[in-house]
């Protein structure tokens, strides 16, 4: 039955690697975008912190593209592990005996064209997403039944990209904690607790090694977007009026920005109009310690509460912008034009392949037309509110561990974002190779209560 098993994850990786390894020789050495542009140009001058990417990534930038001159050195790598992981949760819905589900998931999930762009990118987004779901994976195994020795190699491997390589990442101590303190065998927990520590010290050393500054803060691209969203001109005078932001706010503001420019610069989808551009209207680059104090404190103070409305308006328009692929995609022959500009050792589609390049764009471009049902995150966001419901009635730790987890991702991705980004989302586009295995036991816990097994359940999931 092992040797079965083991063959069809065999059987589906090698599937996988071939649709991987086919796209990407198509679009060697992978999609770049203005982020990716910015990494590398960056790392060519010495200065990789001024990208303002999280450490963890921009140490592996620098160990890749840093020691070799070459683009591929960071995207094939990534693009193997994409196949390693999608191979072991395909496999495991294979084996479980969800055969449909997981035939539909290699294909309208792996194999999807904006996956298979986003998976040889010169952007984090995509191996953050799936490694965080398929640590989660591993860490539900692990409450389930205790560690394996492949759990054990994939949650070592995984760690650090699903914690580092993304600040929301950071959640994913939270259950691998509590996977420390329930399992039993003390080797085990050590494990556990090790491979956090190990990684931990690796990136410190590295971070101080490599001078790479502190990323893009969290709080401050929120607090200043959404305040500027609240001085919004208003035709019927209802600012001045009812004074939707503290006197002091506006004093602070009007050091860095105009109001002309408040009026004219805010993007309701996008804050990079206030920060990466236009500089020489906008100011908050130099904005003090002090004014970001005050402007912080006035913010969760008085700004807030008095514009709730705009506020909410704010996140669920960035918010359904993000799911619906509303904000700038990244193309997959984007490294034509912008590797031409980088001093690099890479060479774009040094292959050919036009026919087959011709064919994978008019791929990419139909399901960008009907994005809304290919690139979907609601399957994974339907899925987990119907988790949550059939979980509410047992006492399963394991998988509320997993659905809790999951839901402060979600809550913390709607109120901090300030960028109408897809890729923010792919993380529930992935989920479903989670949520299937975690309805499927809930399934079997259902079938198993009704049939008088209720407490030999309850006895097997606090193991």
């Amino acid at each position: 039955m092992v040797e079965q098993k083991t063959r069809n994850t065999i059987i589906i990786f090698v599937f996988l690697l071939f649709i991987y390894g086919l796209w990407y020789s198509v679009f060697w050495p992978g999609p770049t975008g203005q982020d990716g542009y910015s990494l590398l140009i960056n790392i060519n001058q010495g200065s990789p912190k001024w990208t303002g990417k999280e450490g963890a990534w921009l140490i592996y930038a620098l160990l890749t593209y840093g020691a070799t001159g070459y683009v591929e050195a960071i995207t094939i790598p990534l693009l193997i592990l994409h196949v390693l992981i999608f191979a072991r949760l395909v496999a495991h819905l294979w084996n479980m005996g969800c055969r449909k589900v997981a035939f539909a998931s290699a294909i309208f999930i792996a194999c999807t064209p904006h996956v298979l762009n986003a998976a040889s990118s010169l952007y984090p987004d995509s191996i953050f997403s799936l490694a965080f779901i398929a640590l989660l994976f591993e860490i539900w195994l692990a409450l389930k039944n205790g560690l394996t020795k492949t759990s054990v190699i994939f949650i070592f491997i995984l760690f650090p990209i699903a914690s580092s390589f993304k600040a929301n990442g950071i959640i994913i101590v939270l259950p691998m904690l509590y996977l420390a303190w329930v399992l039993k065998p003390r080797g085990q927990k050590i494990f556990i607790l090790l491979t956090m520590l190990v990684w931990w010290g690796i990136g410190t050393i590295c971070h101080q090694r490599f001078d790479l500054g502190e990323g893009h803060p969290a709080l401050k691209p929120l607090v200043l977007f959404e305040t500027t969203n609240f001085m919004q001109s208003r035709p019927m005078n209802l600012w001045e009026t009812r004074h939707m932001v503290t006197d002091r706010t506006r004093e602070i503001m009007y050091r860095h920005i105009s109001q002309d420019a408040i009026d004219e610069l805010y993007d309701r989808d996008y804050w990079d109009t206030l920060w990466h551009a236009n500089q020489d209207r906008v100011r908050f680059h130099g904005m003090s310690d002090k004014d970001w104090r005050y402007l912080r404190k006035d913010f969760f103070k008085y700004n807030l509460w008095r514009n709730i409305p705009a506020f909410s308006a704010s996140r669920v328009n960035i918010f359904l912008a993000s799911a619906l692929a509303q904000g700038g995609i990244v193309a997959p022959t984007s490294g034509k034009d912008i590797l031409s500009t980088v001093s690099t050792n890479s060479t774009y589609n040094p292959f050919g392949f036009d026919r087959l390049r011709s064919l994978f764009l008019q791929a990419f471009d139909f399901t960008y037309a009907w994005r809304f049902l290919f690139w979907s995150p609601f399957v994974g966001l339907v899925l987990l509110a119907v988790a949550a419901k059939k979980n509410a009635g047992t006492h399963d730790t394991a998988n509320r561990v997993i659905l809790a987890t999951l839901f402060i991702q979600l809550a913390g991705i709607f109120l901090m974002s300030i960028a109408a980004e897809y890729r923010y989302l792919l993380m529930f586009f992935y989920s479903p190779l989670l949520l299937v295995p975690v309805l499927h036991d809930e399934a079997g816990h259902a079938l198993k209560a009704h049939s008088g097994a209720g407490p030999a359940i309850h006895s097997l999931s606090s193991k």
